[in-house]
């Protein structure tokens, strides 16, 4: 049944291409032919034909062509060649016609003069002074002309960001003599004084004054920065008290030039009821069930439940968060739970109670420092046992991204280890070290994602240790092809046991079949092992398909080892890329 799927979703995809192709044939087309590239893709992106028809007579064409020839011509002087000789011819195809543009860029027009002055308090700031210096407008430079009207508008919105709201520019002229092959560019901004802060107000009631105003990444007296504002506005709806967020600003004090504003916030409901439905190929369908309290009263405090039931796994957790000095990135978590899970390796009860302290570490770094008490009553193999752990822990992680939904390019790390000593705990010493890394980067309309999971354990006997802190490989984000947490050193019966160390380690790429339809093919390496001569790394291969839903990715890949002769597995995940 699952390869039967998954041929039926790969006609179906194979015959909306086919479709698309046929209805594109239909249409007149445009090719664009330049011995210059930047030349051949400004004319590509000024010019096309899709919006006649097929039946346009000889008149029409020649309507047309002089149209093309004009907007041609515009077109090769926005990037700086003004002798540009371009030559259109029409041709009949089967369905249609198509129209050809070839285009001799010439001599290219470059930039003799640049004068970008700055008058005022904008003078001295340093934030003009890059934005001067990082400019492509440079003297021997080929002309852009969005280039030009890059600097122009970026100095009025720089102008406006950064508090000077008295600015005009007062000269702005780009001059070009074809004769001979120059340009210069004269622009003046006036930028007057810089205004600052001055009262803020915050209009909610969720919280207590004081600690609303530390979601505020400024103070008054501070120099204007609408990046900060907006880094604030962020911070207060990220913060999940708040839904929407509306500035006014009043009239600055002509003294101080202080301005004063208001950040007007609208409250989310107080409770909420969770619920939703999953699958996974690891756990089957899965039910899940929560409540929420959001601001259990005026200094932040949140009460979050949650519970999970599946073929496999039963649990239910509790967590408390208390928000700390920087409210945005800092906090206190005490927790709470019990889980019972039953798969293929290993059957383990646990109870969990912990707490957590949160914060930012700067540049974007999250430092997690845990202390942790877990019961574990498991199976593994013929071992059965029930162990008592007292284990802290820290963790440090960074993500960079430029879509939290569908990222293009961003990566993740994360480096964490924990442990335990026999005078605090029911096992023997033990220290455990974990490494996570996810990439993503374009290759052209393409994505390349790459992962890799490594783990390590200093304990003298892995038999010691319950089955949740012993390594497994196998399943939806470990070793596709194989089942969940199958892989690993096994008993003589052949059962997996867990191990000392984990590495795993992936390679997919997916590229856009239609705007929310992404086919992938992947390759995944990795084994858990006790010791580096045991490692025995099993690969598998496959192909799936993405779903970009609006929660993200969903994905359904068919997947089988490459060094042994089984099945094809369906894996059925869900979750972000990074």
């Amino acid at each position: 049944m699952p390869i039967k799927l998954h041929s039926a979703l790969l006609t179906l995809c194979l015959a909306a291409v086919a479709v698309q192709a046929r209805a594109a044939d239909k249409q007149p087309s445009l090719h664009v032919e330049s011995d210059q590239p930047t030349l051949s893709q400004n004319l590509q992106a000024s010019l096309d034909v899709l919006h006649e028809s097929c039946s346009a007579d000889r008149s029409r064409k020649r309507l047309l062509e002089r149209n093309l020839q004009r907007r041609a011509s515009l077109a090769a002087q926005a990037v700086g060649y003004y002798e540009a000789d371009i030559s259109i011819r029409f041709e009949d195809s089967k369905n249609c016609w198509r129209a050809f543009i070839s285009a001799k860029a010439g001599r290219p027009v470059k930039i003799a003069e640049v004068q970008v002055r700055l008058e005022g308090d904008a003078e001295t700031d340093p934030a003009f002074a890059e934005l001067i210096s990082s400019s492509p407008l440079q003297v021997d430079a080929i002309l852009r002309h969005s280039d030009y009207k890059s600097m122009k508008d970026g100095l009025l919105r720089m102008a406006s960001q950064r508090g000077y709201f008295d600015h005009q520019l007062r000269q702005h002229r780009l001059e070009v003599d074809p004769d001979n092959y120059s340009a210069r560019i004269f622009l003046t901004l006036e930028s007057g004084r810089r205004h600052r802060f001055g009262e803020f107000s915050l209009d909610q009631e969720i919280l207590h004054a004081q600690i609303a105003k530390r979601y505020l990444r400024f103070s008054p007296g501070d120099y204007w920065d609408s990046d900060l504002l907006l880094e604030s506005q962020q911070a207060l709806l990220g913060s999940g008290y708040f839904t929407t967020a509306r500035l006014e600003r009043s009239v600055a004090d002509p003294a101080t030039l202080e301005v004063p504003a208001t950040l007007y916030l609208s409250e989310r409901p107080r409770r909420a009821w969770l619920a939703g439905l999953g699958v996974s190929t690891d756990t089957g369908p899965r039910l899940r069930l929560g409540y929420e309290d959001r601001y259990i009263n005026q200094h932040g405090h949140r009460w979050y439940v949650d519970s999970e039931i599946s073929s496999l796994i039963r649990a239910a957790s509790s967590r408390y968060e208390i928000p700390l000095r920087d409210p945005a990135r800092d906090r206190l978590v005490f927790s709470t739970g019990y889980r019972l899970e039953d798969n293929e390796s290993a059957r383990s009860e646990q109870l969990h109670f912990g707490g957590s302290l949160i914060g930012g570490i700067g540049n974007g770094w999250v430092l997690t420092r845990s202390l942790d008490y877990e019961r574990e009553n498991f199976t593994v193999g013929d071992q059965s046992n029930t162990i008592e752990l007292v284990m802290p822990g820290a963790q440090v992680q960074k993500t960079r991204s430029n879509n939290p939904i569908y990222p293009r390019r961003g990566w993740k790390i994360s480096f964490g280890l924990r442990g335990t000593h026999p005078e605090i705990s029911s096992t023997e010493a033990f220290l455990q070290t974990r490494l996570s890394a996810k990439g993503v980067i374009p290759l052209g309309p393409a994505r390349l994602l790459a992962r890799i999971d490594g783990g390590q354990t200093m304990v003298s006997d892995v038999a010691t240790l319950p089955a949740s802190v012993r390594f497994f490989a196998g399943g939806d984000t470990s070793v596709r092809g194989f089942d969940y947490q199958t892989l690993g050193p096994s008993d003589p019966a052949g059962d997996a046991i867990g191990g000392r160390h984990l590495l795993v380690g992936s390679v997919e790429m997916d590229f856009p079949l239609t705007a929310h339809w992404h086919p992938a093919i992947f390759t995944d390496a990795g084994n858990a092992f006790n010791e580096t001569d045991e490692m025995n790394i099993r690969y598998s291969a496959g192909a799936g398909i993405r779903w970009r839903s609006p929660l993200g990715p969903i994905r359904i890949d068919l997947a089988r080892p490459v060094d042994a002769q089984r099945s094809w597995r369906l894996h059925l995940s869900m979750g972000p890329d990074l």
